[in-house]
């Protein structure tokens, strides 16, 4: 299996003259050696996410992930003269005029005959000049460099400046080149290289190299844990993030005291069961020490919620560093799942999902990440 860029919606109209590698998305694509032995969609999936959790363990800022709520990508109806793009909002005529003798004749004001169309998309050749056109004109205004003289500008400051018009920051690819990952099949990358030929199969001016890295998934994990996980992972609300992190850990409240022959009735005490179940006061402690200064720091701090009420810091020389964590994590937990106003007539921290009261929760999340793979792990 190779996961690749791709462009999605099967562009045409919308098609753009540049992209960047960064904000592209991704397709996994398959292949198989015996047709009996193909599995199901869900199997497949299923394969894919224990793959996707070991690439996210070594980049677990990255949000890819099969659990995708838009589906970009469709069958066609073959017995239909027209295909559709752009995510389904354009249709395109479509007729092999070159090869379909059912065809007899087919013209239009640009070509006489059906002998002059050179792709069975009618209007892709009109597209591609008009595209080649774009991308000529934008690179050629790219490389303008603009004379400028300043006294007491903002930022220039005083004197004259060469400046280029416009700078280009990632991996920009021509359209004709973020295409070009068609061509790349599952058994073609190799793993010895750190780069990948990009081409097709003859020189050109845009054939390019990609980074590659070989993910070896040696276990498969609970597919309900994975579902959670990844659930948490493609989310940019920090509430949903910690909730679906939380369901990982709350999926072994009565297991892990279990193991750990303890008692643990109250959920404060099966938190604190499950992490000393699935983590060592060691790696938990080398863990936190990890984190960026700046999110020591803010973690060691009062954190005010929407209510006005404080939710402890996290003392990060604690004797008891897991109970620490587990008492953060259940006040945690109550701040983001219950909205009450008061309890027992006394106001509880809420961390309501909203820009700004959300930021409290951002610092916690790769304590939450971590935490729920060692227990996805473990299982």
């Amino acid at each position: 299996m190779v996961i690749t860029p791709s462009l999605m919606g099967e562009p045409i109209i919308s098609s753009q003259p540049f992209y960047f590698l960064e904000r592209l998305d991704s397709v996994a694509k398959t292949r198989f050696d015996w047709k009996e032995k193909v599995p199901s969609e869900r199997e497949l999936e299923y394969v894919i996410d224990n793959y996707l959790f070991e690439y996210s363990k070594h980049h677990p800022e990255s949000k890819l992930t099969s659990k995708i709520s838009e589906f970009l990508y469709w069958k066609d109806n073959t017995e239909n003269h027209y295909s559709e793009y752009d995510w389904r909002l354009t249709e395109c005529l479509v007729l092999d005029t070159l090869n379909d003798n059912t065809i007899v004749e087919c013209n239009d004001p640009n070509h006489p005959s059906k002998d002059h169309f050179n792709d069975w998309c009618l209007f892709k050749p009109y597209f591609q000049d008009a595209i080649e056109d774009y991308r000529k004109k934008l690179q050629s205004a790219m490389e303008i460099i603009v004379s400028v003289k300043t006294k007491g500008h903002s930022s220039l400051g005083t004197g004259s400046f060469n400046l280029p018009i416009i700078k280009v920051g990632g991996n920009m690819l021509t359209l004709e080149q973020a295409e070009m990952f068609e061509v790349i099949y599952p058994n073609k990358p190799s793993p010895i290289p750190l780069e990948y030929p990009v081409h097709r199969g003859y020189s050109s001016p845009s054939n390019f190299k990609i980074k590659q890295e070989l993910v070896t998934a040696t276990s498969l994990h609970d597919e309900q844990l994975l579902a959670y996980y990844f659930s948490a992972l493609r989310d940019y609300s920090p509430i949903s993030q910690f909730k679906n992190y939380y369901n990982v850990l709350e999926y072994f409240f009565e297991e892990a005291p279990i193991k750990l022959g303890v008692q643990a009735r109250k959920e404060k005490e099966q938190i604190d069961a499950v992490l000393r179940w699935v983590v060592s006061s060691a790696d938990l402690s080398n863990k936190l020490l990890s984190l960026p200064a700046a999110v020591s720091t803010r973690i060691s701090q009062p954190r005010t919620t929407s209510s006005g009420e404080i939710i402890p810091p996290i003392n990060l020389t604690a004797i008891d560093i897991i109970a620490e964590i587990a008492s953060h994590v259940y006040q945690l937990r109550n701040a983001c799942i219950h909205s009450k106003k008061t309890r027992k007539g006394q106001p509880t921290p809420r961390i309501a999902p909203s820009t700004a009261e959300e930021e409290i929760l951002i610092d916690e999340i790769s304590i939450m990440q971590w935490l729920a793979i060692k227990c996805i792990e473990k299982r």
